[in-house]
């Protein structure tokens, strides 16, 4: 399971407020945790604040963070108080949102969760009376109490071949128990829905209830799109999530001279040939 963080400076810096305003505005993002007494740090996406109904200029940052029993940051800051001062670096720009999206497909698995959160934000926050984008997000889980409470929008999860396993399923699709509890990150994106009415669609995929993302829930969204003119993309796919996730649904992300590079795409995504669509793995 995992739990939210709300981290807020010692003292009001009005310097937070441009930077972080500018992230918001431009896409994807992303600050890094250390942890002191390794001298390790790990990235980690802020969530926007729309189920808190605050602006993002109070200089306060909030994220979903799991709990990795083998994760030596996300142990770090789970055994922390309340109130203990932590230091972050950023923000990191991780993939901007050109100003002309109109579509947006976005492929999370697990805490990937995050990033669709913040690619919703930034996309929708530019609705007018004449400019109304639209993104749709499949997220995948292995289990239902990580989106417990959420609801599919658009499709029935069929069966398929999990991205982890890599054999298909022998037994049938199960419908979801009534949850006891709904889960922070589909309280985040009901609040999102609620706020852009008609603009967010969300799909829950469940491993241990054998439903999982193929290419038909890709093509029902994509399908909608269209070519257009300029250099900047209007649709785009992003994915996120572990790397065998990203790695099955888009080809895996390269190293190279140090720096971490897209790498060629390949996945279920370029079986799809998807033209109109620009592709980009977080």
């Amino acid at each position: 399971m995992g739990s939210v963080f709300t981290l807020k400076p010692p003292k009001p810096d009005e310097g937070n407020h441009v930077v972080y305003d500018e992230a918001w505005r431009t896409g994807i993002w992303s600050v890094m945790f250390k942890q002191p007494q390794l001298q390790i740090g790990r990235d980690y996406t802020p969530l926007p604040s729309v189920s808190t109904g605050k602006e993002e200029d109070e200089d306060e940052l909030r994220f979903f963070i799991r709990r990795d029993p083998f994760g030596e940051v996300s142990r770090y800051l789970h055994s922390l108080d309340v109130g203990t001062p932590i230091e972050i670096r950023g923000p990191k720009i991780e993939c901007p949102v050109p100003a002309d999206t109109r579509q947006v497909l976005f492929i999370a698995g697990g805490t990937g969760i995050a990033p669709a959160l913040q690619a919703g934000y930034t996309l929708l926050r530019r609705t007018s009376s004449t400019h109304k984008p639209r993104i749709h997000i499949l997220w995948a889980n292995r289990r239902r109490d990580d989106c417990a409470g959420g609801v599919n929008d658009t499709t029935i999860a069929k069966p398929q071949r999990s991205w982890f396993s890599g054999s298909s399923p022998s037994s049938t699709s199960t419908s979801a128990p009534p949850p006891t509890h709904v889960s922070p990150m589909v309280r985040e994106l009901e609040a999102l829905k609620i706020q852009y009415p008609g603009q967010v669609t969300v799909d829950y995929y469940v491993d241990e209830e054998n439903a999982f993302i193929e290419k038909n829930a890709i093509l029902e969204f994509t399908k909608s799109g269209s070519s257009s003119s300029g250099s900047s993309p209007r649709n785009m796919i992003l994915v996120s999530g572990p790397e065998g996730f990203i790695g099955y649904m888009a080809g895996p992300k390269l190293w190279a001279q140090g720096m971490e590079l897209q790498g060629p795409l390949a996945g279920i995504i370029r079986e799809l040939d998807l033209k109109d669509w620009a592709v980009w793995k977080l």
